[in-house]
């Protein structure tokens, strides 16, 4: 092999074998990647492991697995920013442009649950629909580029835990796990049209009835229950959002 693949050390041995060869695959100059053998020693993990790991990802289209060829890298999926069907990392897509990337927790409050709410997030029980409610700005380079609204079922959080603004700076999954003593493991992203209101226009200095990207996301546990409903705003300024699929094609005779 022409670079190194960093060792993994046994923590989930899947997720850090992915990490691993996603980090070899966009820092290499290969179309081919290595024997089953040669990579999994490398990475210190078993052959099912590592066949697990390229599954993953051959769905999210970096690989393609060809019989008489081996696992082909799809270099041009590689160079692909903000992956919608593969979570989109939006701050360092801002970073590799040269932007200054910082968030600002504008708002942390509780308040009862709406309607809209209460059936996004499951909440049945009319005496316990309490919902912790954080607000955040994305700025790059000083500029607004996009409003986070998390929402969280007050009944979720452990009754021990003291949070201000701060504390969900920069990203809210791994706090909101350890506050609530869950796992995210999946989300659900539905795109619908918005345009700004007033408050919004103001925010991102834009004029009233400007299209947002928008975005309503569901985080689920393993067991289906739903860990937070967010909505999350765009300008389009600075954010855009691409979707790789895989198409098989079907003729029909």
């Amino acid at each position: 092999m022409n670079k190194k693949i960093k060792k993994v050390n046994k923590v989930s041995a899947v997720q850090k074998a992915l990490e691993n060869l996603r980090k070899y695959i966009d820092e290499s100059n290969i179309s081919v990647l290595p024997s089953e053998d040669e990579i999994a020693n490398a990475l210190g993990v078993s052959r099912l492991t590592l066949r697990e790991s390229i599954t993953i990802l051959e769905k999210e289209g970096l690989v393609s697995r060809i019989q008489g060829k081996g696992t082909l890298i799809n270099s041009f999926v590689t160079k692909l920013d903000n992956r919608i069907d593969s979570g989109s990392d939006v701050e360092g897509a801002l970073r590799r442009h040269g932007h200054e990337v910082r968030f600002s927790v504008v708002n942390l409050y509780y308040k009862t649950a709406n309607e809209y709410e209460k059936l996004q997030m499951q909440i049945e029980e009319s005496n316990n629909d309490e919902i912790l409610v954080i607000e955040k700005v994305l700025y790059a380079s000083d500029e607004p580029v996009a409003l986070y609204i998390d929402r969280i079922p007050a009944k979720n959080l452990k009754t021990d835990c003291e949070f201000n603004k701060e504390y969900f700076e920069p990203t809210i999954f791994p706090i909101v796990e350890k506050i609530c003593d869950l796992s995210i493991t999946h989300d659900v992203v539905k795109i619908i049209p918005f345009s700004c209101d007033e408050e919004l226009a103001k925010l991102f200095n834009l004029n009233v009835n400007t299209p947002l990207i928008t975005f309503d996301v569901l985080e689920y546990t393993r067991d289906g229950a739903v860990a937070m409903y967010n909505t999350e705003y765009y300008t389009g300024k600075m954010i855009d959002f691409t979707i790789c699929r895989n198409v098989a094609y079907r003729y029909n005779h």
